[in-house]
């Protein structure tokens, strides 16, 4: 593993019981600052809440609830709290073997994430650490999380039978998150690759009439959605939902000007739910209501 010149790294000292190499723990400090560290075993980070900075294979990340990573051995990474922002982070420390044969087939996906320090192929070649898990899988997830965190606390009898169970689950999920996003960009994969941020408007421009949710921008930008909200401002000059809103308007003010639909039909068509919020966001944009745009601009039948 290379190390930049300047950067100095720490052997994280804690150590996991042989018996039964695993720990699942939490951190909310607003003091954290962690230093730049390795370990000597897996870890997985999931954001329980709030906004937290993550720094990981050379990339400084502010993320989110929902946010998720596979920290592999030997690799450098930190956390730390942003300023005035609450956060709570659960970890989980373990060695590999502990889930490596009901992982087999997931050789693809998660193997590459669960080898020992000596067994890592080049960093280069590792598949992307980070997801976002999606919010009709966050409770699962959490629910698992509050699962390993109760029977790791109680130690009831075959305690360490039901953390290995929830923990393949949990990684099952990421793997099937894996599996969606490479599946999403074979699919939007042209000859020629753009830029993450405008491969996320043109799908916006090609779905405007769905919901798309700052995640879904996040997801395919392959980015945390709170750093993705800070790239997609600084590249556009509007936050994500301005951005989809104008979009929508612009086309909703060609659709007036057609004549050919009423403002109700023509709300729903670009995406809005309600129609006081399309005319609220229409007159924001042009300074008019779709009606008093439709008298000046739309064509008479």
């Amino acid at each position: 593993m290379s190390m930049g010149k300047g950067m100095s790294y720490f052997q994280s000292k804690l150590t996991l019981k042989k018996e039964f190499p695993f720990k699942i723990f939490s951190y909310s400090s607003l003091a954290l600052k962690q230093p730049l560290h390795i370990h000597e075993y897996t870890q997985i980070a999931y954001v329980l809440k709030g906004v937290c900075n993550h720094q990981l294979r050379g990339k400084s990340l502010n993320v989110s609830r929902g946010d998720m990573f596979i920290i592999t051995p030997g690799v450098e990474h930190s956390l730390s709290a942003i300023e005035e922002h609450e956060f709570e982070v659960v970890l989980i420390d373990f060695l590999p073997y502990l889930v490596r044969e009901q992982l087999k087939p997931f050789s693809d996906t998660l193997q590459p994430l669960l080898q020992n320090a000596d067994e890592l192929p080049e960093l280069s070649s590792l598949p992307q650490p980070w997801l976002h898990i999606a919010k009709s899988k966050q409770l699962l997830v959490e629910q698992l999380l509050q699962d390993i965190q109760d029977e790791f606390e109680h130690r009831e009898a075959g305690y360490e039978y039901a953390i290995c169970t929830s923990l393949v689950k949990l990684l099952i999920i990421m793997d099937r998150e894996y599996r969606r996003a490479r599946r999403k960009q074979r699919v939007q994969s042209t000859p020629t690759s753009q830029h993450p941020i405008e491969e996320v408007k043109r799908y916006i421009h090609d779905n405007y009439s769905q919901d798309i949710p700052l995640e879904q921008g996040a997801f395919l930008a392959n980015m945390a959605p709170a750093y993705f909200s800070t790239v997609f401002k600084k590249e556009t000059g509007q936050n994500f939902v301005d951005y989809v809103n104008e979009v929508r308007i612009e086309r909703a003010m060609e659709l007036i000007q057609r004549n050919m639909h009423t403002i109700t039909q023509i709300g729903f068509q670009v995406g809005f739910h309600h129609l006081s919020h399309f005319i609220r966001t229409f007159k924001k944009r042009t300074g008019i209501t779709p009606t008093e745009y439709k008298k000046t601009f739309g064509k008479t039948p």
